[in-house]
């Protein structure tokens, strides 16, 4: 296999822009003609090959490359349209807890060159990842290798565990907390059965555009938010710690929801705290938690084993979907916690999995505890607890979103192609950029032969 130079388009919002999210995408395959490119397979008509080693982007937020050469697939089936794709995949098993400790681990045994991804974040920040199940893979897994002391763990595992509809293969959304200096591996599961992965977003912790959702996500969603103090007390339910300028008990049984997509309800009594400290001026949260240990990969097979050596009342909650779709769950660290869990009960015939374990490792800043987003597939007929890690670590939950997969405002992230501020008009300043992203003027007629990008797109000078 040639090691040719490939290119892979980064998008960069400028510091006048409102919307500062960094974006990349995979370039099409006319693009990857004109610079002669290797064909996948020997034909264009399947694709193109990323080279060994590229870096897709390295700017001042964060490094991301390509460790070894992999495929990019034309003709991607998916019902946003997508055209070209990343195939995503490893050694590893789908939903496997084992953990990486090599990369090298992670290419033994592949069928052929799919992409392991390494990032590394000079900021902290979070990533968005828009990518679909491909053929027939399952799970998108994040492992920061910096984290227990170089022993390493998963802050993500998002698994896709359902049919797609309506002819077309969906897009989905991963959303994960990264930490600076920390060096993370995102790849996908089996070399059987890749992941068509399409691009990723990310955008610093600290910058005022940091938001618990994306506005695709928001759109179209069944919101579930917390009740109030003063719904609470019209209720009547029992203020906590007997004042409810702390918050007030919802409880046992509580059903958030039950209509025609999902219910949603609680199973025993939890606090609900007042005046929550964060970023987003949030005033109540649901206070989330279980007896699992940070982190854990052991097995859930209860529902009592969660509540079993709780200190006081956090929240375990039951989603019971009624048609399949995507959750979206708002939530910050509380004060010392970890880790959100996503745990099908009904799959692996009974077993269960974990479909979604997101953790926040890093600290928060000016003064204020920020939101953060978890966005997880949930399938038609299955049942699954959504709970935070350790009792003495509790998460602040503020609301969940349910987006029906067959929806037309379910799709995966925005801003892949074009970079657009938040009113929705894209960039025309004139600055023009290298494909890696370096900024380079604004003279046309002095650039060398290549693909650059200007207002948010690219041009190919010959």
């Amino acid at each position: 296999m040639k090691n040719l130079v490939l290119t892979v388009a980064l998008i960069i919002a400028s510091a006048m822009n409102l919307n500062a999210k960094t974006s990349i995408h995979i370039p099409t395959v006319a693009e990857a003609q004109a610079n002669g490119w290797e064909a996948l397979w020997g034909d264009y008509a399947y694709g193109y090959i990323m080279p060994e080693n590229y870096t897709l982007a390295d700017n001042d937020e964060f490094k991301l490359y390509l460790n070894k050469a992999a495929n990019v697939a034309s003709g991607v089936q998916c019902k946003d349209n997508y055209s070209i794709a990343l195939q995503m995949g490893s050694s590893m098993e789908r939903e496997s807890n084992e953990p990486v400790y090599m990369l090298e681990a992670l290419y033994n045994g592949m069928k052929q060159p799919y992409a392991v991804l390494t990032l590394e974040p000079k900021v902290s920040g979070k990533i968005s990842l828009c990518y679909s199940r491909g053929k027939n893979s399952t799970s998108i897994y994040v492992f920061d290798t910096s984290a227990k002391d170089g022993l390493g763990t998963y802050v993500m595992a998002n698994s896709v565990l359902f049919d797609d509809t309506d002819g077309a293969i969906m897009p989905h959304t991963s959303v994960v907390n990264v930490t600076k200096g920390h060096k993370y591996y995102i790849f996908g599961a089996e070399t059987g059965a890749n992941i068509d992965f399409y691009g990723m977003d990310f955008i610093a912790y600290s910058d005022p555009e940091y938001t618990t959702t994306t506005q695709e996500d928001a759109k179209g969603a069944t919101m579930i938010n917390i009740p109030t103090i003063e719904e609470a007390q019209a209720n009547g339910w029992e203020a906590l710690w007997g004042d409810y300028a702390y918050g007030y008990i919802m409880p046992e049984n509580y059903t958030f929801a039950d209509n025609d997509e999902f219910k949603l309800y609680l199973n025993k009594a939890a606090n609900v705290a007042s005046g929550v400290q964060c970023k987003d001026d949030y005033s109540i949260a649901l206070q989330m938690g279980s007896s699992m240990e940070r982190e854990s990969n052991e097995a859930v097979y209860m529902l009592e084993a969660l509540y079993n050596g709780m200190k006081q009342p956090y929240a375990v909650l039951t989603l019971e979907p009624k048609v399949s779709g995507k959750i979206s769950l708002c939530y910050s660290r509380g004060k010392n916690s970890t880790s959100i869990y996503v745990f099908d009960t009904s799959a692996k015939d009974g077993l269960g999995t974990y479909v979604m374990a997101n953790s926040v490792l890093f600290d928060d800043i000016d003064g204020a505890i920020m939101p953060h987003t978890s966005v997880v597939n949930v399938a038609k007929g299955h049942k699954y607890y959504i709970f935070g890690a350790e009792t003495g670590a509790n998460i602040d939950f503020y609301s969940l979103g349910f987006t029906s997969y067959s929806d037309s405002n379910y799709s995966g992230t925005t801003g892949i192609e074009n970079v657009v501020s938040n009113t929705g008009a894209t960039i025309n300043d004139g600055k023009i950029y290298t494909i890696d992203g370096r900024y380079i003027g604004k003279d046309k007629e002095s650039l060398k032969k290549g693909i650059y990008i200007m207002n948010g797109k690219k041009f190919i000078v010959k």
